[in-house]
């Protein structure tokens, strides 16, 4: 019989996606392991029928205190016939789940009742000395399994790919057009370049004809939309309006992405896409080196505080990943 492995990573999409090269880790060294992905509500959309993995189970939304949804998740775990469980986010209520349903291997980061684990990784996370992706492979080779640093894995997102193009020929880019994306929100506010600045970015990258412009972003960014896309530019603007599936298909397409530290970011180098990344931080546990875009061709962008990143600066970077993007003088 297949050993069962299940991998927990339930928070927001930046973060999952890049546990997603340990899960298929897992299946490279373990091939004929079944590999159970169990994931937010949030982002489970995105990840049905992931390649790499088996399943992909949304976490279940059960009321109640910490310790009755461990309770809850034990009996579900203990279900599916687990062996080896990685929790990847530490939580009280996984670690104990995972002891009370018996799973003889519990692999995670030494704290938060830590003690129930098996096995367990100090938790150095916070000192910003190896990228996220790094640590979660960690957890993998706890087990002692030969680990090496897989390739992304994904699905065509064919569907979806129509869908975008249909989105973006109503706002007057065809699917032969280059274009690049811009997302100038954040879940944290600290993590917020100014606004005007974006639309300044903006206003100079619409001069160029040549290229479309496509402004993302989620539904509650609806209201302050008019804050970053002047009246009257030829800028496609999908914020509020697409699907994880479909904001995965459309990085796909992309020239490039343009971001705060966010999750987008991860899915634009998931799919191979450029990405120029803001940070406004001197903080290692928050910083590039822990939490930038994973891989290569991307540039980071990094100031102790936000504001002391100008546009000039952004335009420049984008020069370098577009050469028909040129920079120019703006004023914000």
């Amino acid at each position: 019989m297949s050993p069962r492995i299940l991998f927990v990573r339930t928070d927001r999409l930046g973060e999952t996606v890049l546990n997603l090269p340990a899960a298929h880790a897992l299946r490279q060294v373990m091939p004929r392991a079944h590999v159970i992905l169990m994931v937010g509500a949030a982002v489970h959309e995105l990840l049905v029928n992931h390649p790499g993995v088996d399943e992909v189970i949304a976490e279940p939304a059960w009321a109640g205190p910490w310790w009755q949804r461990a309770f809850h998740l034990s009996r579900l775990w203990r279900s599916w016939r687990i062996e080896t469980v990685i929790v990847s986010n530490p939580k009280k209520e996984y670690h104990l789940a995972a002891w009370v349903a018996g799973i003889p291997h519990r692999v995670g980061y030494d704290c938060k009742w830590s003690a129930l684990l098996t096995h367990r990784l100090p938790d150095r996370k916070a000192l910003g000395g190896r990228h996220e992706v790094e640590s979660n492979l960690d957890l993998v080779r706890l087990l002692g399994l030969p680990v090496s640093i897989p390739q992304w894995q994904w699905p065509s997102f064919a569907r979806e790919q129509e869908e975008v193009f249909g989105l973006l020929a109503a706002q007057g880019i065809n699917r032969s057009d280059p274009w690049i994306v811009i997302h100038p929100w954040t879940s944290h506010p600290a993590k917020q370049w100014p606004l005007p600045r974006y639309r300044g970015v903006i206003r100079a990258m619409s001069r160029d004809r040549s290229i479309g412009i496509v402004v993302i972003g989620g539904p509650e960014e609806r209201a302050r939309v008019q804050a970053v896309l002047p009246k009257g530019l030829p800028v496609a603007d999908l914020v509020g309006r697409l699907t994880l599936r479909q904001l995965a298909a459309l990085l796909q397409h992309a020239r490039l992405l343009v971001s705060n530290d966010s999750g987008p970011v991860h899915l634009a180098a998931a799919m191979g896409t450029p990405t120029v990344v803001l940070f406004g931080t001197s903080d290692p546990a928050t910083g590039p080196a822990r939490w930038g875009p994973w891989g290569q061709g991307h540039t980071v962008i990094c100031q102790p505080r936000l504001e002391q990143i100008d546009v000039d600066e952004v335009l420049q970077a984008i020069h370098t990943h577009v050469s028909m993007v040129r920079p120019t003088q703006v004023a914000v």
